[in-house]
């Protein structure tokens, strides 16, 4: 039995639901809000890549806290630490994304179901447990164990040991293109979940499967 590597953020959880907390913790417009969200997302993987590159390691709740930040500031935005700290905690509780219940439920029983994310574990724990995800899986790895993050070989190289199994023996499930590239270079299988119709990664290696949504999965398999 082949093991199941989701990852969490963007994945099986929709990171643009912070979009509700934004709006009512700023009192903001849908699309002021929408631009803070985009800008929050592109930084926390960019200070995650940035962390790796200089073997400058902090955890991804601090990273994704030095995002906000970035993004509260290049939005003109100056809230109190108290109403930053409440936006913040909106990763604690993101939405997952429609389909995703569904998917890992067809799933099990096929295959062994892991979370293999960036987010460090207190983060990734919560929630699991917020989401029902963690009823659905084996497994909740994290790339804090290895103190770097994804693409890092390490990353993936740290799941197929945790599972016991050979890199060839476990498949990436992710929506990011990056991610996918960076599992396949390191010899996992890799399933896209491409959203967005985009065109693949000139960098890394190819995806195995490609879908346009997490339902469409069971049937890939």
């Amino acid at each position: 039995m082949d093991a199941l590597c989701f990852d969490m953020y963007g994945t099986l959880c929709d990171t643009s639901s912070v979009t509700a907390a934004l709006r009512r913790e700023l009192d903001a417009s849908a699309a002021h809000a929408a631009n803070i969200d985009a800008t929050w997302r592109r930084r926390q993987l960019s200070y995650a890549q940035q962390r790796s590159q200089m073997n400058d390691y902090a955890t991804f709740r601090a990273v994704t806290a030095d995002a906000l930040d970035y993004a509260l500031a290049r939005h003109n935005e100056s809230p109190s630490e108290e109403t930053r700290n409440r936006i913040l905690d909106a990763y604690d509780t993101l939405d997952p994304f429609p389909d995703a219940l569904d998917a890992l439920d067809d799933l099990q029983g096929e295959f062994d179901l892991a979370v293999l994310s960036n987010g460090n574990p207190e983060m990734l724990e919560t929630l699991a447990s917020t989401t029902g995800i963690d009823e659905r899986v084996s497994r909740i790895l994290s790339a804090d164990t290895v103190s770097t993050f994804k693409p890092s070989p390490a990353v993936y190289e740290h799941a197929a040991s945790e599972l016991d199994r050979a890199l060839d023996e476990c498949w990436l499930v992710s929506s990011n293109a990056w991610d996918v590239a960076g599992a396949s270079n390191a010899g996992m299988n890799a399933a896209w979940v491409n959203r967005n119709n985009d065109p693949e990664e000139r960098v890394g290696g190819a995806a195995t499967i490609e879908v346009e949504s997490l339902a469409a999965l069971p049937d890939a398999f």
